[in-house]
């Protein structure tokens, strides 16, 4: 097969510079679930396979789903008075950028400021790292792109240590690094743990000639995520902290030096609790820019995202659907009641859930076949699905769909990742970029 033309992918939108995504797509990269490879993601998109080409283990998206949840979410932003900064390392994939940032998206959210450079040579324009820098090179980087007008860098702060850091090795920049100050849950990972350490910080870092007080930040998804009991409430305690704090540090003056204000939570758990709160803030002397981040609402999932999300099907009439799900065949039936499938932790996620086995191909081809609780999958080691199944419902060389849980441990096992359509052709694949 010749890979000459780069084509454009059916998902990708308008979002970032079209030549970029040309060139990604003309690099041969390994893809162990296509029946060619190094293959380019372009040659992919253009050879007519199906399904039925694939070798399995092979994580597929759905075409359908994945623009519902694109447009969806957007809608439901936009009538939350909310903007979208989404967590990019979700997929980590610039064609699933671009798509998100044509629907209005205000930039993206990257975890490391590796993730930042990958979206910068990509063109998006803005990118808040929610995390705060402290490594010299990376602060080097961050100093070089600040140089660049096209280019807002945004980062977090947590304590004077850190920004006595990032002021020591802020080479000369061009113009002040915009910083957010984090607000943590104590017993969890990093922020201010308390309120009032938090408006001390914020007006350390006002008096910063190498950093600019931007805003004020925060991460609910560090909180449990359910829908029960007094989960609710203990995220909507801490968001009004977090809203509490923004409105304190503009009383004091601590914006002074920016022309709008940042204040941004939410994932994709409670972004509809961090939108709340948001609206419920007063206004500010400047004006507010009021985001949340979720990233995972682009392919929902079968499990975590189901139990939690606004958006999930048993809250809402119009919800997001899961997008990702995992082909795999029974490799073996050693005993009755137990069954292995060839997938394992090196191909779908296992840190919240295992896997949940949807639906039955038998080995002579035809449509799926709900399983309804009938397989269950058990264990995962690195290549193998332990399942337990009922008697006779499985055969060596059986197919089973598995839905997935929490999306951003499954993109990152998969450079291409193939796209079907209703009709199960391939109409599309994902390159990642991890």
């Amino acid at each position: 097969m010749t890979d000459t033309t780069a084509l454009p992918s059916r998902l990708a939108g308008r979002g970032l510079p079209a030549d970029r995504l040309t060139a990604l797509d003309s690099e041969p990269v390994e893809a162990r679930s296509l029946p060619i490879s190094p293959i380019t993601a372009a040659g992919a998109r253009t050879a007519g396979w199906g399904l039925s080409d694939l070798w399995l283990p092979a994580v597929v998206l759905r075409e359908d789903a994945v623009l519902h949840n694109l447009d969806r979410f957007a809608r439901w932003c936009a009538g939350h008075g909310v903007q979208l900064a989404p967590h990019g390392k979700t997929t980590m994939s610039p064609h699933l950028w671009a798509a998100q940032l044509q629907r209005e998206a205000w930039g993206l959210t990257a975890a490391t400021a590796a993730q930042a450079r990958v979206m910068h040579r990509f063109g998006v324009p803005r990118v808040l790292i929610a995390n705060e820098v402290v490594e010299p090179r990376q602060l080097a980087w961050l100093a070089d792109a600040l140089a660049e007008p096209g280019f807002d860098p945004v980062c977090l702060v947590d304590s004077t240590a850190g920004v006595e850091l990032m002021e020591r090795h802020l080479d000369s920049p061009s113009r002040p690094l915009p910083v957010l100050v984090e607000l943590g849950v104590p017993g969890r990972r990093t922020g201010v743990r308390d309120t009032g350490d938090a408006l001390a910080l914020a007006a350390r870092v006002a008096r910063s000639g190498r950093l600019r007080l931007a805003g004020i930040e925060g991460y609910e998804g560090v909180l449990p995520q359910r829908r029960d009991g007094d989960a609710e409430e203990a995220a909507r305690d801490w968001l009004g902290r977090l809203t509490s704090l923004a409105v304190r540090a503009d009383a004091e003056g601590l914006f002074a030096g920016s022309d709008e204000v940042l204040v941004t939570a939410g994932g994709s758990g409670y972004p509809d609790l961090a939108a709340e709160a948001l609206a419920a803030m007063p206004e500010l002397s400047r004006p507010t820019r009021r985001i949340i981040r979720s990233g995972c609402y682009l392919t929902h999932d079968d499990l975590s995202y189901e139990r939690s999300s606004p958006l999930r099907s048993e809250a809402d009439p119009d919800p997001l659907r899961p997008a990702l799900s995992c082909f795999a065949r029974v490799v073996s039936c050693p005993e009755p009641g137990r069954a292995l499938l060839g997938v394992g932790k090196r191909d779908v996620s296992f840190d919240i859930d295992l896997p949940v086995a949807r639906s039955l191909r038998r080995a002579g081809g035809g449509a799926g076949e709900p399983l309804d609780g009938r397989v269950r999958v058990v264990e995962l080691n690195d290549h193998h699905a332990f399942c337990d199944t009922e008697p006779g419902v499985l055969e060596t060389g059986d197919i089973v769909e598995l839905g997935l849980s929490h999306p951003c441990t499954v993109f990152d096992k998969w450079t291409l990742i193939p796209v079907l359509d209703s009709d199960d052709n391939v109409v599309d694949v994902v390159r990642t970029l991890f």
